[in-house]
């Protein structure tokens, strides 16, 4: 039963019961029948590699190598030379050559976890490859050709990051050739017990004890917390539960949550809702006065038109009609 659990561990994590997360996952089954660069965005948490790695073993490239790269995790110093490759001579230390992540997953997929982690110099190289489909190692004399799938995560808002400038633009139209939204756990309500039911599942059998019975009261306790830490939270939450506990049954005082989250949480959304809403108002009050026209609206909010056409599409995401 432990070799059923682990031998396909992307298909048993991406449970899908909620309407919205159904379609995430059809999005990303159309995503991994083509060759388009994908990128997924999402709160840290919410399974962003399980999605690439469910992309990867679905699609054209599933017989060859799947290799990631965290951004965020490496030294700047570092990131070049372990995404391009380099030469035998190229720097001091460089006593072999090397082949990059690119040439590593070559006629595989290869995923950028924290993207817009990478300096601006780097993302400008990127560009490149993603343009070109060939690398140059450092200390390299010729470019060498990659057959390989791009898939860039990030837990950060990118558009912002765009209008910021720390992400280039370019960089991310060319990325953002199929967008994969990763809901978080909280506004997918009809998977949280599934999940804990698999997850009482599987940590039962690492254990070697009975899986317990989830209560009524247990479940309501669960879907009423906010899960800022999304589907690692709640695995971490289960294993936790099933070491501390050997009763039958997992009853609400089983299910030791942070309260200061909870209050953090409900406090912050309060604000948070009211922003947004007072920001929404004005948005589209302006654009009620000026006709639509979004250049007159951004004059009119004294922000720039990129800003105001990232704040329409948020506006958007929300179902909210705009004129």
């Amino acid at each position: 039963m432990m070799d059923d659990l682990e031998s396909k561990p992307v298909d048993l994590l991406l449970i899908a019961e909620d309407p919205r997360s159904k379609t995430m996952l059809e999005m990303a089954r159309k995503a991994a029948k083509s060759s388009a660069t994908i990128l997924i965005n999402g709160e840290t948490g919410v399974g962003k590699e399980l999605i690439a790695r469910y992309i990867h073993q679905n699609s054209y490239f599933s017989s060859g190598p799947y290799i990631t790269v965290n951004c965020a995790a490496l030294p700047e110093n570092m990131i070049e030379s372990m995404l391009f490759g380099y030469e035998k001579g190229a720097f001091t230390g460089a006593i072999n050559a090397y082949q990059g992540k690119f040439e590593q997953a070559n006629n595989g997929t290869l995923l950028l976890d924290e993207v817009t982690e990478l300096p601006l110099a780097l993302q400008a190289k990127l560009l490149r490859v993603l343009q070109e489909r060939k690398v140059e190692r450092l200390g390299g004399k010729g470019l060498i050709n990659i057959n390989t799938r791009i898939i860039a995560a990030t837990n950060r808002d990118i558009q912002q990051q765009v209008v910021t400038g720390n992400f280039r633009s370019d960089l991310y139209y060319r990325l953002n050739v199929i967008p994969v939204y990763c809901l978080p756990l909280r506004n997918r309500k009809q998977d949280i017990i599934p999940l804990t039911n698999f997850f009482i599942k599987k940590y039962s059998i690492v254990l070697g004890k009975i899986p317990p019975v989830l209560t009524t009261r247990a479940q309501e306790k669960i879907l009423n917390y906010p899960w800022p830490g999304n589907i690692r939270e709640l695995e971490n939450l289960i294993h936790r539960t099933l070491i501390m506990t050997n009763d039958d049954v997992i009853d609400e005082i089983h299910i030791e949550l942070d309260e200061y989250q909870i209050e953090q949480n409900n406090s912050k959304g309060e604000f948070d809702s009211k922003m947004k809403a007072t920001e929404a108002k004005v948005i589209l009050d302006v654009l009620k006065e000026s006709d639509g026209r979004r250049h007159v609206a951004a004059r009119k909010l004294n922000i720039s038109p990129r800003t105001l056409r990232y704040k329409i599409s948020k506006l958007k995401l929300s179902g909210i009609k705009v004129p």
